[in-house]
C-alpha cells in the first residue's frame, strides 16, 4: 500500500518548548522529501503548531518503548527516523540520508542517523560494537558473549515501517527506555541478515541534560535498571542465538501509564510537570535558546 509520506519523524516527546525550533529545524533539514512529524506524548501541540497540516500527535502516558512502538504503528511515512525532541537537525542532513538510504540500503537494513551532543560531534566508531579508539568505557557495555564485534549500533535510525513491525519492533515488556531496547533490535535486525550504513553526514545537533538534572531523572533511572535484563539476554546462548523476531502487538500489556514519569496526578503540560515535581522550567529554556542559536548557525 502506498504511504502518504515518504518519510516520518518520530519522536516519543514532552518537552513542549522545544517543538517549534524541532519544527523549524526539519523544514531546512528535508527539503526533497515529503515527511511529516509525528510526537508521541502526553501533552497537547503548541498553539504555534497546531496548524501546520504535516504535524501530528499521538497522546499516550507510557514509557519510551511503548510510545515508539505505537508511533510506528500509527506513521504515515514509507521509511520513519527515529529521534529525539531535545535537538535540531542540520541543513540538508534528512535529504542526504535518504538518498544514502535508497543507493545502499535494501528493505532488511537501516541508516545509523550520526549526531552530535552537547557540542560534541561524535565520531563514526561510536556506533559499532568496538567502540572509538581509546575509550574502553563506551566499548565495555556491549562486550558480551551475544554481540558479535563486528555489529554495529543505530540509538537513532531511519529504516522502513514494515520492516520494524516485522522484526516485533522493541521489546516493550522488558525495557522502559529506549537505549537497551534500540541495540537489541539493531542486533536483532543484523543477526537477521540486514546490515548497518552510516548517514553521510551528522543529522542531529542535540542537547541534554546529563544523570539527575533537570527533568531527566526518570531516564537516567530507567536506563540503569534496564541494564539487568539486557546484559542476561546476551550473557547466555539459549536466549540469544534465536533472538530475532518478537511480538509486535505485546506493547498491548504494556502500562499505560509510566509511574517512573507519572508517579501521581498526571500533569496537562509540561509547565505543570515541572512544577509538580519541582524542576526547574529554566533548564529547558537555557537548551531552547541553545538550539535556536544552533539553528541560525544551521540557516547561514
Amino acid at each position: 500500500m502506498e504511504q502518504e509520506y515518504d518519510l516520518t519523524i518520530l519522536i516519543p516527546a514532552f518537552r513542549a518548548p522545544l517543538w517549534e525550533t524541532l519544527y523549524n529545524s526539519i523544514s531546512q533539514a528535508c527539503k526533497n522529501y515529503k515527511w511529516e512529524l509525528l510526537l508521541v506524548s502526553p501533552f497537547d501541540l503548541p498553539p504555534e503548531l497546531a496548524d501546520k497540516e504535516n504535524i501530528s500527535l499521538l497522546k499516550d502516558y507510557g514509557n519510551v518503548v511503548r510510545c515508539v512502538q505505537l508511533g510506528v504503528l500509527a506513521a504515515k511515512g514509507e521509511l520513519f527516523f527515529l529521534t529525539v525532541d531535545d535537538c535540531i537537525f542540520a541543513k540538508d542532513s534528512i535529504d542526504k540520508a535518504m538518498e544514502k538510504y535508497k543507493e545502499a540500503c535494501t528493505p532488511k537494513d537501516a541508516i545509523a542517523m550520526l549526531y552530535s551532543e552537547g557540542g560534541n560531534a561524535l565520531p563514526q566508531e561510536y556506533w559499532t560494537v568496538q567502540g572509538p579508539p581509546g575509550r574502553p568505557d563506551i566499548a565495555a557495555p556491549l562486550q558480551l558473549p551475544g554481540i558479535d564485534k563486528s555489529w554495529k549500533i543505530a540509538n537513532q535510525c531511519l529504516m522502513s515501517k514494515e520492516r520494524f513491525i516485522e522484526l516485533g519492533g522493541l521489546d516493550v515488556l522488558n525495557f522502559e527506555y529506549l537505549d537497551k531496547p534500540i541495540h537489541d533490535f539493531m542486533f536483532r535486525l543484523q543477526r537477521d541478515g540486514g546490515e548497518i550504513h552510516f548517514s553521510p553526514t551528522h543529522v542531529c545537533i542535540a542537547s541534554h541534560l546529563p544523570f539527575l538534572s533537570g527533568d531527566h531523572g526518570p531516564v537516567h533511572h530507567a536506563y540503569n535498571d534496564d541494564i539487568p535484563y539486557f546484559n542476561a539476554i546476551y550473557s547466555v546462548p539459549s536466549a540469544y542465538q534465536n533472538r530475532i523476531k518478537l511480538d509486535f502487538d505485546s506493547w498491548k500489556k504494556s502500562a499505560p501509564i509510566w509511574k517512573r514519569r507519572f508517579p501521581g496526578r498526571i500533569p496537562k503540560s509540561y509547565e505543570e510537570l515541572c512544577e509538580q515535581q519541582g524542576y526547574n522550567l529554566q533548564d529547558i529554556e537555557e537548551m531552547k535558546l541553545k538550539l535556536q542559536n544552533a539553528l541560525k548557525e544551521e540557516s547561514l
